[in-house]
């Protein structure tokens, strides 16, 4: 397609709420990607892995961007990488060279890693390489060490178990069947640690449960332990095949409890919960939050006197039942960014459709989506809040809720957390340029 970059047209990147008729409302096409990299990647997230050391077996091509994201967190350490070449693909020994650069990487570092996350490349899976011989060589020959089967495989985003799914799987993946404990509960699923005061670790620790969360965990020996837990709850969709993997591998059950926005949701969920465990939620609890929650958005309300909100995808999984909850409570939203609907966000899309129709969904990965001007915040006299990294960036604006996959924040503590960073923003002008270029915000190696 020729574009005509002296006179760009955007259309088709941006549609009312009204004309949103699927889950994936806008064509596949050419794929743009803006400069706002807080969202984790592969590479991050196996950093939650205590003690393991990444080791990636591909081209060159293909590693330049991997490498470049240990970099940019100081996490060269915990990294490294066995280059292919072509002479290797074309003499059929690609297990060797697996089994031999990855056994001459251990060898050689200075400290014996508690876990290696191998990690598969498209050339692997195009040549039939054979894993299962790879790894079984690999824990003979080193018993001491657990090898977990990663891939980095661009190729899969539209297979049925993503690259970010099958991650976010194999973190758990040094896990060994044991005894659980009934009393014991893992959150799993989430780059970010669940905060202490969300309303179902208050109510899980209320009750003495003990509750374990990789994100937290900073030796191996505390990390294996989470194969005690007799419940996984989660709330990141990508989630669910990590959870299904531990429910057939270790027996542990699982409760879906997605970051909704929806108070009614919300109570649901914790009685959900609370009836599984077999457990009661305090008289007045969910009430009393509620309210707090109410209270809060009250003020942010009134701290924003109708200055424009924009919310983007990369925020929360469910952005249309923020944007749903902001709307209903007086708030000034003008624009939503995300290229998806998701499952749990087609009741508050529904809302959306009947209460405000011609609310805008802008498109953050079409190409299209960069020649619209990025003046909303001008035009608003600067005072615009954005939510989410893309909207910020798409917006111009300095005034920024760094919130990414919720932060770690679940239910009425995500609401009354979020007006407080509303307000918050809304006094001070961030280096939103700055903030926004650091790769897989939060993470530490």
């Amino acid at each position: 397609m020729l574009v005509d970059l002296h006179n760009p047209d955007p259309s088709g990147a941006e549609i009312k709420v009204s004309q949103i008729t699927e889950d994936e409302p806008f064509r596949d096409s050419l794929e743009y990607t803006c400069p706002s990299r807080g969202t984790w990647t592969i590479t991050h997230t196996a950093n939650l892995v205590p003690g393991a050391h990444q080791i990636y077996v591909g081209a060159s091509a293909c590693l330049r961007g991997v490498v470049l994201s240990a970099a940019e967190y100081e996490g060269l350490d915990r990294y490294s990488m066995v280059m292919i070449e072509e002479r290797d693909i074309l003499s059929g020994d690609m297990e060797e060279l697996f089994i031999e650069g990855i056994s001459d990487i251990i060898d050689k570092l200075p400290r014996r890693p508690t876990a290696v996350l191998g990690f598969t490349g498209c050339i692997h899976h195009f040549l039939a390489t054979d894993v299962d011989y790879i790894y079984d060589t690999l824990n003979e020959r080193y018993p001491d060490i657990d090898f977990i089967r990663c891939y980095m495989i661009p190729t899969m985003q539209k297979n049925e178990v993503t690259p970010e799914e099958f991650i976010r799987s194999q973190i758990y993946g040094g896990l060994r069947p044991g005894e659980q404990d009934p009393r014991s509960v893992n959150m799993i699923g989430s780059n970010t640690a669940i905060t202490p005061n969300s309303d179902h670790m208050k109510l899980l620790t209320d009750n003495g449960y003990t509750v374990r969360d990789i994100c937290k965990c900073i030796t191996y020996p505390e990390y294996k332990e989470m194969n005690k837990g007799s419940l996984n709850i989660y709330s990141m969709p990508v989630a669910a095949y990590g959870a299904a993997d531990l429910k057939k591998r270790l027996g542990q059950d699982n409760i879906y409890m997605p970051y909704t926005w929806n108070m009614d949701e919300i109570d649901e969920d914790m009685n959900k919960l609370a009836c599984r465990l077999g457990i009661s939620i305090k008289p007045g609890y969910l009430e009393g939050r509620r309210a707090q929650a109410e209270a809060a958005l009250e003020r942010a309300r009134e701290k924003l006197d109708g200055a424009p909100v924009v919310i983007d995808m990369s925020s929360t999984t469910c952005f249309f039942s923020l944007t749903r909850l902001l709307l209903s409570h007086g708030f000034n939203v003008t624009m939503i960014y995300g290229d998806v609907v998701m499952p749990d966000d087609h009741g508050a899309l529904k809302w959306l459709q009947e209460n405000y129709p011609d609310l805008p969904l802008r498109a953050t990965k079409n190409f299209k989506s960069r020649f619209f001007p990025r003046n909303a915040a001008t035009l608003a006299g600067g005072r615009l809040l954005a939510i989410g990294q893309k909207a910020a960036y798409f917006s111009g604006t300095t005034h920024m809720v760094n919130m990414i996959e919720n932060n770690g924040w679940y239910g009425y503590e995500a609401i009354i957390r979020l007006c407080g960073e509303m307000e918050d923003a809304m006094d001070r002008e961030d280096d939103v340029k700055s903030i926004i270029q650091v790769k897989g915000f939060g993470c530490s190696a």
